[in-house]
This record gives C-alpha cells, sequence and structure tokens, in this order.
C-alpha cells in the first residue's frame, strides 16, 4: 500500500511540475513577446522609411495620464485621431493585423482613452468615468495634435462606442475637425440592442437549433434603467449569439480567439497591459454603458456643420445598420455620405479594407 501510494504521489508531482513548466514556459514567452515598444515602419527591404513615425507616447488629459499610438509612413500627412470601440476596448493591435494602410495616407493616433488598455489604471478616479469628461478629453487632445503637427485642423474617425464619442464631440467643436467619419454608429443603442436581440432569435429558428432556441428563451432583455451589470450579463452570453450568426466584431469571426492571440503577440504592449486589458474594458463599460444605452442622437443631434460619412457593414447587429441609415436620413450636414458594405458586419475597416480605405482618400484630398 505505501509503494502504491509512493507510486501515486510521484506521478501527481511529475503531472504538477509538468503543468507548472508549461505555464512558466508560456509566461516567459509572453512576456519576452511583450517589451511595450514602437513597431518601426519601413521599406519593403526592412529599412525605416525616411519622414515616418512610430511612437508611444504618454499624454496628460483632463488631469489623467493616457497613451497614444502614432504611425505614419509620413509625418507631414493629414493627422487622423482614431477612437476606439467598447467602451474600453482599444483596437491598435487588431488594426495593425488588418488595415495598416491607412498609415500610408495618415499620421493615425490610436489613443488608448481613459481607463482603457495601456491607459488602465486602478487610481483613475470613477467619477471621472462620464460622457462629459471623454469629450474633454478628445476636445483637449485635438487641439494638441494639430498643434503638434502644425495642422489647421484634423480628422475624427470613430469606431462603435467611439463613433457616439466622435460624433458628439464634433458636434461639440466642429472648428476642430475637417470632417467626421462614423464605423459602425451608435444612434439609439437601446433600439439597437432590441434588434439584434430579435435576430438572434429569428436565426436560431431558421436553423432549426434547438438548443440556442432555448437557451435564448431564458434570457431576458434589460430595460433602459438596467444597471450596468445587469446589462454586462445579458451582453456577455448575447453576444455570443450575435457572433456565432455572423453579426459580431466582424462577419466571418465567430468567437474572439482571433483577437486575443492578435492582442497576446503585440509588442507595443507590456506584458503587464495584456493582463490588464480586459480589466480595464471591463472597469470602462460598467461606468460608461449607461451613457451608451441612455443617448439618443436622434434627440440630440439633428443637424452637423462638418462632412459626415458613415461605415456600416450591412450584417452588423451590434450597432444596427438599420438605426444607423435611419439616423443618417434625418441627418443635416453640409456634406454627408452612408457607405453599405455588403461583406462586413461590425467592422469594415478591418473586413472591406481595399474598399474603406479608397472611400476615406477620397474624401479627404486636399486638406492637409
Amino acid at each position: 500500500m505505501t509503494k502504491t501510494r509512493t507510486k501515486i504521489t510521484k506521478v501527481f508531482l511529475f503531472i504538477v511540475g509538468g503543468v507548472l513548466v508549461i505555464i512558466l514556459g508560456l509566461a516567459l514567452t509572453l512576456w519576452i513577446k511583450s517589451p511595450g515598444k514602437a513597431d518601426l515602419i519601413v521599406d519593403s527591404h526592412g529599412k525605416t522609411i525616411p519622414g515616418s513615425i512610430s511612437v508611444i507616447e504618454k499624454v496628460t488629459l483632463g488631469g489623467q495620464e493616457q497613451y497614444l499610438i502614432i504611425r505614419g509612413a509620413d509625418r507631414n500627412k493629414p493627422v487622423m485621431l482614431f477612437l476606439h470601440g467598447g467602451p474600453g476596448s482599444p483596437e491598435f493591435t487588431f488594426l495593425k493585423k488588418t488595415n495598416r494602410a491607412l498609415e500610408n495616407d495618415f499620421v493615425m493616433v490610436y489613443w488608448e482613452q481613459r481607463g482603457a488598455g495601456k491607459s488602465y489604471s486602478r487610481h483613475i478616479p470613477v467619477e471621472s468615468m462620464n460622457l462629459p469628461q471623454f469629450i474633454a478629453d478628445t476636445r483637449e487632445l485635438s487641439i494638441l495634435l494639430a498643434k503638434r503637427f502644425n495642422k489647421n485642423k484634423i480628422y475624427i474617425m470613430g469606431h462603435s462606442w467611439g463613433s457616439l464619442l466622435g460624433i458628439l464631440t464634433a458636434h461639440q467643436y466642429p472648428e476642430l475637425y475637417y470632417a467626421y467619419f462614423g464605423i459602425g454608429q451608435v444612434c439609439s443603442q437601446y433600439k439597437a440592442e432590441r434588434i439584434s436581440f430579435e435576430w438572434i432569435k429569428e436565426q436560431a429558428r431558421k436553423q432549426n437549433n434547438k438548443k440556442v432556441i432555448l437557451s435564448i428563451s431564458k434570457m431576458n432583455f434589460p430595460d433602459s434603467l438596467a444597471t450596468s451589470k445587469t446589462w454586462s450579463d445579458f451582453l456577455m452570453n448575447e453576444r455570443d449569439y450575435v457572433g456565432q450568426f455572423g453579426g459580431g466584431i466582424t462577419h466571418k469571426m465567430t468567437n474572439m480567439l482571433p483577437l486575443v492571440k492578435t492582442l497576446l503577440n503585440a509588442k507595443e504592449y507590456t506584458f503587464g497591459e495584456k493582463v490588464n486589458y480586459m480589466t480595464g474594458s471591463m472597469f470602462s463599460l460598467k461606468y460608461l454603458w449607461p451613457s451608451v444605452i441612455r443617448k439618443n442622437l436622434f434627440r440630440d443631434i439633428d443637424s452637423m456643420r462638418i462632412p459626415v460619412y458613415i461605415f456600416q457593414g450591412k450584417y452588423d447587429y451590434q450597432t444596427s445598420y438599420e438605426v444607423a441609415k435611419e439616423f443618417y436620413n434625418q441627418l443635416k450636414a453640409p456634406k454627408k455620405e452612408f457607405f453599405s458594405f455588403e461583406n462586413s458586419a461590425h467592422s469594415p475597416i478591418m473586413e472591406e479594407v481595399d474598399k474603406f480605405n479608397s472611400i476615406v482618400r477620397e474624401k479627404t484630398e486636399g486638406n492637409k
């Protein structure tokens, strides 16, 4: 009996030791891949392009330290401030993998917003996590960028949550921008969430997937005044089905694994920043989601004083194509256009890159 126990103990220790070695090996690999440094912009021969810019910088906006990743093949090109989605989900690493070509036409400024990504800190005052503060941060950063790059104005582009932040900032401070670009435009997210929920029910019925039909039937759609926790619990389940049915972040990506792998391989993030990425996302969602779900642009914005260009995937059921088109139709602007992407869901900037970039290039010609 004693010999048997000893043998079992040795086998157990061997297995535990092996698992620990694997975990330590993976952690070491991740640490090596996480220097937190900017990747240079190079030509086809691997040489740094003269006049290019690729830096990671820390700035103070609204009294809070925040990070910028700035990249462009020519530092004299027009400046494009990119506002990521979420709230709290920076997209630089995903855009770097799918659409680096934007950096040939613009100095792309990927801002890691207060409480998100590289800018997450457990010391951020929660009372500063509100929409007016983010609008103030965006204005302050826009002025800083125009001054730094010696521009009269800059361009502003927002995706998902960033589209809400972007259009509200451009509405209040049109003098700072040449034009506004909205991708997966948030307009009335409560209405969009209703449409999304009904859509996954319809897709489950079409596929006669009884297991999914049963699961969805047990989900309760939150009311507009529900807490962030209630909404978060609902969305964690609902977005799984949206993705499975092709209406999520991209039309073809049915789970989050590709995004996780991209983030883990990003050299611009340190090991700690990668570990804290999801913490920052949940922190931001907790305090900013009420603004997203209760804001109604149909009520708050009837006109803009700068050109407005909206890009919407036909399969987008995170921010509804139908609602975005309805908002666009009632919007007044000196110039406006709505672009439909037939093969995209929520991210035409990553899904139909050539078409997307061609449109943006055409709409920005002549402004330096």
